[in-house]
């Protein structure tokens, strides 16, 4: 039986064809690539079979598409693929009924299904909003309604003047926050098998692990926790810690929001204190809470880096919860913008 090999390759094509065989945009792509390549090095086709784990009709249908086409022929082509289920016009009314019923995506369907006399799975009814743009996400509480628009525009241009400052090195930045750790916290998702969720013990009352931390875009935190009550006597510990912590000639500015304890008159007194050791205090607008960054490090901890394991003692949380506080910077990072 004759042996087939692709005809002699070019220099330029032999350079095209181990370039897509090294850098192509799809396996499929490069694996076709690969086959015609081996041919031109001397491989049969039975010897390419056996590297590539394929029929030796799939080798001849890659040479015939080589040879007819080149380079182009091994591409795959374009597909219809299946026709659209619904029109343009069914889709937008699709998302007109959602906002209606946003968590209710089976009385949603019922209703679509009823308007246009088409039955479709709620599987389709997802990807049609997936490709909309939609997702499905928890609900959030949100203090937009609450606050003044103009003052929050007015924080966030002063936030953005600060950070410049930051960034030409007049001063240090920070973010100031309290954050609560306990057993009986929400805890984040997980994945497992079907009808077998993961679990952790259940607890109605646990200790409560506070923590206080200055938070700065450059990637230094200073924290310290207490199982204690948080109080405006504890928050001014903490400012004292870092005014101790920060070099005498160094300035800082720390930003905070209007919780009470921040807003007591002792806390106002020991502002003046404060800015003669150079660090100066700034309060966000009210209802602001995403302007706070260190907010973002609490989500982080508490929804992506604390393993399940934590939550099984309040000893574990603890030192789970050191240890990622501690390792931020170089184990733990967050990029900001």
């Amino acid at each position: 039986m004759a042996f087939r090999f692709v005809p002699p390759l070019s220099d330029a094509d032999h350079q095209a064809l181990m370039a897509t065989y090294t850098y192509g945009e799809k396996p499929a792509l490069r694996r076709r690539a690969h086959a015609i390549v081996l041919s031109h090095q001397g491989h049969t086709i039975d010897q390419i079979c056996k590297i590539l784990t394929v029929t030796r009709e799939t080798v001849s249908l890659w040479f015939d598409a080589w040879e007819a086409q080149g380079l182009e022929g091994l591409r795959d082509k374009p597909r219809t693929g299946r026709p659209a289920i619904y029109s343009d016009s069914e889709r937008v009314r699709l998302l007109e009924l959602v906002p209606e019923e946003p968590h209710q995506l089976k009385a949603v369907q019922a209703r679509f299904q009823l308007e246009t006399g088409k039955c479709a799975c709620t599987m389709t009814l997802k990807r049609a909003l997936k490709k909309s743009g939609y997702s499905f996400k928890r609900t959030r509480r949100s203090l937009k309604g609450r606050r003044d628009e103009t003052e929050f525009r007015h924080t966030q241009g002063l936030l953005a003047e600060l950070q410049r400052w930051e960034d030409r090195g007049e001063t240090e930045l920070y973010y100031f926050d309290e954050s609560g750790f306990a057993q009986s916290s929400a805890l984040p998702y997980a994945w497992s098998p079907i009808g077998h969720p993961r679990e952790v013990p259940a607890y109605s009352h646990s200790q409560r692990l506070n923590v206080l931390g200055f938070l700065s875009r450059q990637g230094k935190l200073i924290y310290h926790s207490t199982i204690a009550t948080i109080t405006t006597e504890v928050v001014i510990d903490a400012f004292d810690r870092l005014v101790a912590q920060k070099p005498p000639d160094a300035f800082a500015i720390v930003v905070l929001d209007n919780a009470s304890v921040h807003r007591s008159a002792h806390f106002q007194r020991k502002r003046l204190d404060w800015l003669n050791q150079r660090v100066h205090v700034v309060y966000l607008s009210p209802y602001s809470p995403e302007l706070n960054l260190i907010e973002i490090l609490w989500r982080k901890v508490k929804y992506e880096w604390l393993p399940l394991t934590a939550y099984e003692s309040f000893s574990s949380l603890k030192d789970h919860v050191h240890k990622v506080l501690s390792g931020y910077g170089s184990e733990y990072r967050i990029t900001f913008l």
